[in-house]
């Protein structure tokens, strides 16, 4: 609540938008490059699950491999 007798006070309110523009600009650039990461490393993640389901798949080939062999008469 303003006092009856207080001196207004005066504010510059295009440096305040351009400051808070600024902040803003600052702020959506970081969000972006912090997304652009989790997107990296999702991919990333990704592609070593692939190379590990790859991997499996062959282990449990060659695995049923042998044992097909060692049931043979």
């Amino acid at each position: 609540m303003t006092h009856p007798t207080a001196t207004p006070i005066e504010v510059d309110a295009e440096a305040y938008i351009a400051q808070l523009r600024s902040q803003l600009t600052e702020a959506w650039g970081q969000a972006q490059a912090e997304l652009a990461l989790a997107r990296t490393e999702i991919q990333v993640r990704a592609g070593r699950e692939a190379e590990k389901d790859h991997r499996i798949a062959e282990l449990e080939a060659a695995l049923a491999e042998l044992q097909s062999a060692s049931t043979r008469p």
